[in-house]
């Protein structure tokens, strides 16, 4: 855009000039000048301006803000410093880099682009880096008042992804009536890392507690209602959500849940154990038997990525036990009837294990590191012989990893007295066959992003208006119902009634209970089911 020399400070909503005694009580500023043309989005934080991009459908926003210093040198695997307004003006035209990682994410896109015939090569990595805690926020500055805001957190098993991914841009939701935001947290071994050295566990949901807490404090200054907060995480990041909403660190600052693909940690608590034998091993296999956190911090980012492969290869990142960050596990709360009171939407897609399967495995192949072998044998033979093999690995593998365990958690969640509606999407893009309804499917239709390789036909272009409905309608009110989607039915244990997102949209009595019934108790201890 070009530069003016002429600029002046304007109120978003409003066509005079302002005075300069006005500008220190101005929380949203606009830019104008040379003639008619308009100049960026502006707020003020405090005493920095922070001047943002318009997209091209009008909407604000404001990429790569920074929510906390840089987690660097002695800050690695530390307690995240909040940031602060220095009076110096921050460029948020372009997206900070991702967080440190390897090219898992990346490749998570080419391979399920290749199972179905689509040029891999199409999706670029980011830049990484550690220094990478940064937010993104689209909103209307021209709002009358205050709007809700959504926060999203993306996936990636806690060791890849990034805010910012294609299908996660917010301008088009935000033409919803709400603000959205984007955020980043440390991944991997400097997000997920536990030793006992460390005077904080978990860091990287202190990050997200972090930037949850940025958005309370500033994000009036975008027209957002910080009282109206909505956290989504789809995946890893449905995970770390929830865990967020019951850890202390939020403060009470979540008023509403939406989880997609996660559930996993209601039927698994966390092994603190284990990750502190990691982190051991870990340090071990950088620095010897004479190793220390403190050397830890010396050693370059790359290295440690290099050595995390291999220590950390059949370990999945997960938010650990702890007395500040996490008191009380899922299971735990459940159990003490304890669970949060929180709006919340929860859903599953229908082939969530598909694309994981590696091809030719059999059952015991695949969850042989998993399951024992003659529970393998007992879960595989309650399916009826005629259904391919394939299928009911996907089942299976669907069922343990997300479905079961989602519904039992929204079954607990109405148990509590909270108000829950679930879904589950069906949806096969035409050619997608190999791959089904993928774990992520759902996303380019909940933000109304999908990208130009993906197939769109008429029935694609229904579901995205629904459910950009649907979502839009929760994180404004905490109710998915909306006039212009079809009746989506609130979840109670009694009756489990859901919406099923498809070829056609339905609603009804869930169709898996009796499935999850069992499979659930195979796997799981029956206190526990």
């Amino acid at each position: 855009m070009r530069r003016c020399d002429n600029l002046i400070f304007r109120p978003s909503g409003l066509v005079r000039l302002l005075l300069p005694a006005m500008l220190a009580v101005s929380g949203t500023l606009t830019l104008a000048g040379c003639g008619t043309e308009p100049g960026p989005p502006s707020v003020k934080l405090g005493s920095t301006v922070v001047n943002g991009v318009h997209e091209p459908n009008g909407i604000a926003a404001f990429l790569g803000l920074p929510f906390a210093e840089p987690p660097v040198g002695e800050r690695r695997w530390a307690r995240p410093v909040p940031w602060q307004s220095d009076g110096q003006s921050i460029d948020a035209s372009n997206f900070a880099p991702a967080c440190m990682q390897t090219d898992s994410g990346v490749e998570w896109y080419r391979g399920m682009m290749a199972r179905v015939g689509i040029d891999p090569n199409l999706m670029v990595a980011p830049e990484y880096s550690e220094d990478c805690l940064y937010l993104n926020v689209w909103t209307n500055l021209e709002a009358e008042e205050p709007l809700p805001v959504m926060i999203f957190i993306h996936g990636g098993s806690n060791k890849g992804g990034w805010s910012y991914e294609p299908n996660y841009h917010g301008e088009k939701l935000t033409q919803q009536g709400m603000v959205v935001v984007s955020v980043a947290y440390r991944l991997g071994i400097f997000g997920w890392l536990n030793h006992p050295e460390m005077a904080i566990k978990n860091p990287a949901l202190h990050d997200l507690a972090a930037s949850l807490a940025w958005v309370h404090e500033h994000i009036a200054a975008f027209g957002g209602d910080p009282e109206r907060i909505t956290v989504v995480g789809e995946s890893a990041g449905a995970d770390n959500a929830i865990h967020l909403a019951i850890s202390p660190l939020s403060q009470g600052r979540v008023r509403g849940l939406i989880q997609q693909s996660g559930g996993w940690s209601f039927d698994e608590g966390p092994d603190t154990p284990a990750a502190e034998a990691h982190a051991l091993a870990f340090q071990r296999a950088l620095l010897g038997d004479s190793g220390s956190l403190a050397a830890m911090r010396e050693i370059s980012a790359s290295e440690l990525l290099d050595a995390a492969g291999a220590v950390y290869s059949n370990f999945y990142f997960d938010p650990v036990e702890d007395p500040e960050s996490l008191p009380n596990t899922l299971p735990m709360l459940s159990e003490s009837g304890s669970l949060p009171t929180i709006d919340t939407i929860i859903g599953t897609n229908f082939n969530e294990a598909l694309m994981y399967i590696p091809s030719g495995y059999t059952p015991f192949e695949y969850f042989g590191g998993r399951l024992s072998e003659a529970l393998v044998e007992r879960i595989f033979d309650d399916f009826p012989t005629e259904l391919p093999v394939l299928e009911q690995m996907d089942r299976v593998g669907t069922g343990i990893g997300f479905l079961c365990p989602s519904l039992a958690l929204a079954s607990a969640l109405d148990g509590a007295g909270a108000r829950v509606w679930v879904y589950r999407f069906d949806r096969v893009r035409p050619g997608f066959e190999p791959i089904g309804a993928y774990h992520g499917a759902e996303l380019p239709y909940m933000f109304d992003q999908h990208d130009d390789w993906l197939p769109i036909t008429e029935v694609d272009r229904r579901i995205t208006k629904e459910m950009v409905a649907h979502w839009s309608a929760f994180v404004r009110r905490g109710d998915p119902t909306s006039e212009s989607a079809p009746l989506w039915p609130q979840w109670r244990a009694g009756d489990s009634l859901m919406i099923r997102y498809g070829d056609t949209t339905t609603h009804g009595a869930h169709p898996d209970l009796a499935f999850c019934e069992g499979l659930r108790s195979h796997y799981l201890p029956e206190a526990t089911r």
